[in-house]
C-alpha cells in the first residue's frame, strides 16, 4: 500500500510537471505577438513583470564585467550564455541583459573574450526570472576571479552577494538589435507537456499493478486460512 500512494503521488506530479511545462510554451508563445513597452512605464505599474514579458530600455553596457553562463549545448555544440550588465539613467541598479550564445573555445582553460558594444542602445527583451537549481552548489569557480567570470547559474541575487553589485532580480534575453557574434535562440528547453504526461501514464500503470497484485495476494491468504480451518 505504501509503495501503491507513493506511485500515484508520483504521477499526479508527473502531471503538475506537465502543466508548468505547458504553461511555460504557452507563455513564449504568446510572447511573439507583443508590442514592446518601455521598461520605466512597466516598473511605475503596480503589477509585477511576466515571464516572457517584452520590454524596452535604453542604456550602456558595461565592456569589463561580464558573465559567461556555463554549459550552453546548442545542436550538440557547448559553449556560454553572455550575460552583459546594462547601466541605465532610467534605474537604480544594472540590468543583467542575455546576449546570446558563443561557442566555447576548445579548451577548457581558456576563458573566452567578448567584443561588447560601447554605444549606447536602445535595446528590446524578454523577461526571464532565474530559478535556482538545487544540484547546483557553487555557482562561481573560487579559482578564477577576474573579468569575465564564468559561472554556473545566474540568480541576480546570488550574484550580487557574491560580487557586490546592485543588480534587477530579472534578466533580459535580447531580441534586439542583433549583435554579430551572438546567438539567440530563447525557446524553451525543456522536457515536452506530453514526455511528463508519459511518465505519468507509467507511474499510474504501476500503481494499478501493484494493487492488482495485493489483491491477489490478499485473496489467496484469505482463501488459505479458510482451507486450513478445521
Amino acid at each position: 500500500m505504501i509503495a501503491i500512494a507513493i506511485l500515484v503521488k508520483l504521477g499526479f506530479w508527473q502531471l503538475d510537471r506537465a502543466q508548468q511545462k505547458q504553461q511555460l510554451f504557452t507563455d513564449f508563445a504568446q510572447a511573439q505577438n507583443q508590442q514592446a513597452r518601455p521598461l520605466t512605464d512597466r516598473l511605475s505599474d503596480r503589477n509585477s513583470l511576466n515571464r516572457f514579458e517584452l520590454i524596452s530600455v535604453t542604456g550602456q553596457i558595461d565592456t569589463k564585467r561580464y558573465f559567461l553562463l556555463d554549459n550552453q549545448m546548442v545542436e550538440g555544440q557547448p559553449g556560454y550564455h553572455v550575460i552583459a550588465l546594462l547601466k541605465s539613467t532610467q534605474l537604480s541598479e544594472l540590468l543583467p541583459v542575455n546576449l546570446g550564445w558563443i561557442a566555447a573555445p576548445r579548451s577548457r582553460s581558456e576563458i573566452p573574450t567578448v567584443e561588447l558594444p560601447q554605444q549606447e542602445l536602445t535595446i528590446e527583451g524578454l523577461v526571464r526570472i532565474p530559478q535556482a537549481n538545487q544540484f547546483i552548489s557553487q555557482v562561481f569557480e573560487e579559482q578564477h576571479t577576474k573579468w569575465p567570470k564564468r559561472v554556473q547559474e545566474f540568480i541576480p541575487q546570488t550574484i550580487s552577494e557574491h560580487t557586490g553589485i546592485a543588480l534587477k532580480p530579472y534578466e533580459l534575453l535580447l531580441v534586439s538589435p542583433q549583435l554579430k557574434g551572438f546567438r539567440q535562440q530563447w525557446e524553451p528547453q525543456v522536457m515536452a507537456p506530453e514526455k511528463h504526461q508519459a511518465y505519468a501514464v507509467q507511474w499510474f500503470s504501476l500503481a494499478i499493478a501493484c494493487l492488482v497484485v495485493y489483491l491477489v495476494v490478499l485473496y489467496k491468504l484469505n482463501k488459505s486460512k479458510q482451507e486450513e480451518t478445521p
